[in-house]
This record gives structure tokens, sequence and C-alpha cells, in this order.
């Protein structure tokens, strides 16, 4: 039976990354197993083993390496076959690299662990946004973290006005209204206030960024299954659409609708023993350091 082949895929901007993609190619062609590599880095490592981000489905594609940090992981995410990519392994040669399970410490022991089976699969939902124009959709790319809705002109507040599945939720003025999976409450909807949600939980979070005072909207959870739709209410003002930070749709006309729901689609993360929770405390909260348990307050 023939063998499935890895794919291996990495930041292009960073030597430190390219150079450990290269033993990590050498480490697999070593162990005996079939590697491609994505198209744009294969030329400086194996040009004959080239193939697109496009054409890797789980299906032909044992799983696919991503060295380099969150950025890295949302391009190639957004890349990969929507229909069924296969599972990521994602290295951290960046800075925190939240998405990650491995390091350049770490990865040559797990790429073994994974080649005997010693891993778990987390499931990631995502979500898709469309323009309505005419009662038209306009489909955009899958978000594996969020979709950003944020004024065209920075010194300019947008007014829009949500609703969930329908039923009027709010119409305020602020800078921008984010949209994220569980995966992505982690990066900008955390910065921007919202919470913290476990991978496991399908929702959606709505976040506001910098919402006028007596607007009244705040963070809110909702299940996955639900439509978001965002009008722009504001004259002369366009506004933006970011997916993941990796694609932007400028110029999105005043009294436009953007609704929001689950996409069809996912990505797998190749997942060791340790805890979701722990890897959270290593990577995003911290813990107090120099601080002795028993610090009791004067009496």
């Amino acid at each position: 039976m023939e063998k499935k082949p890895i794919a291996l895929a990495c930041r292009m901007d960073s030597e430190r990354a390219i150079k450990l993609t290269r033993r990590i190619f050498e480490f697999l062609v070593q162990k005996g197993e079939v590697v491609y590599l994505e198209t744009r880095i294969a030329p400086k490592i194996f040009p004959h083993n080239g193939m697109d981000l496009s054409e890797m489905t789980a299906e032909n594609i044992k799983f696919i390496i991503i060295i380099g940090g969150d950025g890295s992981i949302l391009r190639v995410a957004n890349g990969l076959s929507q229909k069924n990519p296969p599972p990521i392994l994602g290295v951290n040669v960046g800075s925190i690299g939240f998405l990650d399970e491995s390091n350049e410490r770490m990865v040559f022991k797990d790429i073994t662990r994974i080649l005997n089976g010693e891993y778990e699969l987390e499931h990631c939902s995502k979500i898709t946004a469309y323009i309505v124009k005419n009662s038209d959709e306009i489909r955009l790319s899958n978000a594996l973290n969020e979709v950003l809705i944020v004024s065209s002109k920075s010194s300019k507040v947008l007014q829009v006005s949500i609703k969930i599945n329908g039923t009027f939720l709010n119409r305020s003025y602020l800078d921008g209204v984010i949209v994220s999976t569980s995966t992505g409450s982690t990066a900008y909807n955390l910065s921007a206030g919202g919470a913290i949600v476990n991978p496991g939980m399908e929702i959606m979070q709505i976040t506001p960024l910098n919402s006028f005072a007596g607007s009244g909207l705040k963070p809110i959870i909702i299940p996955i299954d639900s439509e978001v739709e965002i009008q722009l209410l504001r004259p002369r003002l366009d506004a933006k659409i970011v997916i993941d930070g990796q694609q932007i749709i400028k110029r999105i006309a005043p009294n436009t609708k953007i609704r929001i729901r689950k996409a069809n689609s996912q990505n797998k993360f190749i997942r060791f023993s340790k805890s979701y929770y722990s890897r959270l405390r290593k990577k995003i909260i911290g813990t107090l350091r120099r601080v002795p348990i028993d610090d009791s307050p004067e009496e």
C-alpha cells in the first residue's frame, strides 16, 4: 500500500524557519516518508516535490507541518482545501505561537510521536462572511479566527446595526466589530476585551471595538449555528472587512449588510496530552512569580 505523504509549509521571511524546514524535510526522508513542500518553499529545498496548498486534502496528505507562528498557520489554513484539509502541526519559531503545538527544540521528538500515532486531534470550526447585494450573497473566505469589520478611515467611527437570527440586537457607534470563533477568542478578540473560550465549544463571539459609551453593546457569545447580520448605517463612510488578518476587502459601501455564519469546513490540529489550559497558562495568561503563597494581608 502506497504511503500517504506529509506536507511542509513555512514563513518565507525567516531564514530560521527555512533552515528548520530543510532539517525537517531531511529528517522525514531519512524516516522513509514521502514529503511534499508548499510550492513557494519547494525551490529552496526540493523543487520536484512542490504542491499547491489548495490541492492538499486529508485524502492525499497525512498531515501538514507549518513552521512559523500563528500568522503562518492562518495563512496556510486559508490556502488549504476547505473541503477536508489535512491535520496541522504548528511549529513555533515566532513569539507566542498559541496555535502551535511544537517548537524547534521538540519538533523531531514530536514528529516521531505522531508517526507512532501518539497524538489527538482538536477540531476547530470556522465561520464565513457574506456581503449582501440586492438580496444576493457574495461569499468571502472562511475564517479560522475572526471576521473584523472596521471603518475605512481610522479617525471616523462606524454606525452599525446588529441582528442575530433576524432579531435586532443593537445600534451603536464604534470603531469596528469582531466576530470570532472559539479558536480566535485568544487573538484580536481577547485584546479587545472579549472572553477566552475553550476551542471545544461551538460558538461565535461578537465583540465591539471602542463602542460609544451610551450604546450598551458588550461582548456576547452565541451558538455557532446562529446568523449574525451587521449593517453599515453611517452615510458617506465606507468600511473594510479583514479575515484572519490575511485578506482585506476594502470600500464596503454604506447600507451594505454583512452576514456571518458557520462555515462548511473546519481545521484539525494535532495535539499531545498537554491540556488546553496548560497551553493557555503558559502562552497567554501567565502566573504570579516571586510571590509567596502564604502572603497574608496585614491585620
